[in-house]
C-alpha cells in the first residue's frame, strides 16, 4: 500500500498518524518503553466539581427550589466522605470514592483564568493560556519515547504537540487490525486465514517497498527530511509494532467509550510502544437541564477511571500507571433559566497512580465555589497565599515525570508559576 493510499484510508476511518517535524530521538535506536504510562482523561465541555469532588449542596429543601441553589440534587447535610475526601452524593460517586479514596489526590479551587473552551482546555492540559504549547501528554512522550510508533495516542482533548512528538489518533479499533494485517481478507476473524497474496508474493512486495524507501532516502541530504520520510514509512500498514499491539488487545471491546479507549492505551503500553494517551468524553457543557444531563456523564468518568485501575491491577501494571482527570473549567454556582449551569473559571482535577499521594485533598473553595488561596509551603488555605492555577499542577507533573530538566521541556517553560509541593 502506497503512502497516499494509507493516508486516504486513515483519513476515511478517522485515524491520523502525524509525523513530528523535529523528533528528538533516533527511531532506529528506540526499544520497548518500560516507564510509566501517563493517561489524561478529558471531560470535554467543562465539568461541575460541585457534583463530584468539591461538593456544595443546598442548605435547605426550600433553597433547592431556587435558581441560586448551588445544587438542587442534594443537601449539604448529605455530602459523603471517604477518608479525607468529600464527595457529592449523586450518580456513582459513593461507590467510586469509597473504593479508590486511598489512592486519589484531589486538587480543588484551580483557577483556569478563562471561560473560553479553547483556552480552558489549553490551560488545563498544557499549564499555560499561551497558544502553541505542547500538552503534558505530548511533552512526556517526546522526552521518554519520541521515536516510538505510538508514543502519544490521542482520542481527543488537547493534543497539540509543538512538533515534540508524533500523535496517533486511534478512534476506530477495528481499523488497527486492518492496518496490522493488510494481507488478510478478514483480519477481525482470527479463524479466517484467507489472504490476498501468498506469503512469497507478500515477501517480494515488502522487499520492493523497503528497497524503494532506501533508494529515496539515499537521494536526500537533509537529516530532518530523512527523519520525516522514515517516520512516514514506519507508519505504514503491516509494521511489527501494530502486530504487537493487536496481540495485547482484548478479544472483545467494551461498549463504553472510555473503556474502549483505555483498552487500546493499555494494549499499546504493554506492547512497549506507548508512553502517554489522551482519553476523552464529551457532554459536560450543560447549559440546560444540568442535573439530568451532567451527573450521568460524571458517572461515566468514574467508571472509566475504575476500569483503568482494575485493568491495570489485572495486567500487573498498577504501579506503572498515572491518571490525571480534568476539564475545560467548572460550572457556575446556581442555575440559569433553563435549569442549566454556565461557564465558571474555577475547577478541580483528580489524580491517581504511581508517585501520587492518595487520600489527600489540596485547595478549597468557599460556599459559592470561589477559590481560597493556599500557603505555598503547607498548601493549607491561607488568606494572602497563592491561588492555585494549572501551571502549578504542570510544574509538579513535569517533576514527577522527570522531564522538568530535559532540554525539550525547557523550550516550553512554566516560569510564571511558583513551585508548589503538590506531590509532597
Amino acid at each position: 500500500m502506497e503512502r497516499r493510499d494509507f493516508l486516504k484510508l486513515a483519513s476515511m476511518a478517522g485515524l491520523g498518524v502525524v509525523a513530528a517535524g523535529a523528533l528528538s530521538r533516533d527511531a532506529a535506536a528506540a526499544g520497548p518503553y518500560e516507564g510509566p504510562l501517563w493517561i489524561n482523561i478529558h471531560a470535554s465541555g467543562g465539568w461541575d466539581p460541585t457534583s463530584l469532588c468539591d461538593p456544595k449542596g443546598a442548605m435547605s429543601a426550600e433553597e433547592q427550589k431556587t435558581r441560586d441553589a448551588m445544587n438542587r440534587s442534594y443537601l449539604s447535610e448529605e455530602i459523603g466522605t471517604a477518608g479525607n475526601i468529600k464527595f457529592a452524593p449523586v450518580g456513582g460517586n459513593a461507590e467510586f470514592f469509597k473504593k479508590h479514596y486511598s489512592r486519589l489526590l484531589i486538587v480543588n479551587g484551580i483557577d483556569t483564568s478563562t471561560n473560553s473552551h479553547d483556552a480552558g482546555v489549553r490551560n488545563t492540559w498544557s499549564g499555560t493560556l499561551r497558544e502553541g504549547k505542547p500538552g503534558f501528554a505530548a511533552l512526556v512522550a517526546g522526552v521518554h519515547g519520541g521515536a516510538l510508533p505510538m508514543g502519544f495516542i490521542s482520542n481527543g482533548g488537547y493534543d497539540t504537540t509543538a512538533n515534540v512528538v508524533a500523535v496517533t489518533r486511534v478512534p476506530d479499533t477495528g481499523l488497527l487490525q486492518r492496518l496490522a494485517y493488510p494481507n488478510r481478507t478478514d483480519p477481525s476473524n482470527s479463524e479466517n486465514r484467507e489472504q490476498y497474496h501468498t506469503d512469497a508474493t507478500m515477501t517480494r512486495i515488502l522487499e520492493a517497498r523497503q528497497a524503494r524507501h532506501m533508494a529515496k532516502l539515499e537521494q536526500q541530504r537533509l537529516p530532518h527530511v530523512k527523519q520525516a520520510m522514515s517516520t512516514l514509512f514506519t507508519s505504514r500498514v503491516g509494521q511489527n509494532e501494530l502486530k504487537q499491539l493487536i496481540q495485547f488487545l482484548p478479544a472483545e471491546f467494551e461498549r463504553a467509550s472510555l473503556r474502549r479507549q483505555a483498552q487500546v492505551a493499555l494494549a499499546a503500553y504493554q506492547a512497549g510502544i506507548c508512553v502517554s494517551a489522551n482519553l476523552s468524553i464529551g457532554g459536560f457543557d450543560t447549559h440546560g437541564n444540568h442535573d439530568d444531563n451532567h451527573i450521568p456523564r460524571l458517572t461515566d468518568i468514574c467508571d472509566g477511571v475504575d476500569f483503568l485501575l482494575t485493568a491495570a491491577e489485572e495486567q500487573g501494571i498498577a504501579d506503572r500507571i498515572v491518571i490525571v482527570v480534568g476539564s475545560d473549567f467548572g460550572r457556575t454556582p446556581g442555575y440559569n433559566e433553563g435549569n442549566g449551569k454556565d461557564h465558571w473559571n474555577i475547577t478541580s482535577m483528580m489524580m491517581v497512580g504511581a508517585g501520587i499521594p492518595g487520600n489527600r485533598v489540596i485547595g478549597a473553595t468557599d460556599e459559592r465555589h470561589n477559590p481560597l488561596e493556599v500557603d505555598p509551603v503547607t498548601l493549607e488555605p491561607r488568606e494572602g497565599g497563592v491561588r492555585i492555577k494549572p501551571g502549578h499542577i504542570h510544574k509538579a507533573l513535569r517533576k514527577l515525570a522527570k522531564v522538568a530538566d530535559d532540554p525539550l521541556a525547557r523550550r516550553f517553560p512554566l516560569s510564571e508559576e511558583e513551585d508548589l509541593p503538590i506531590f509532597g
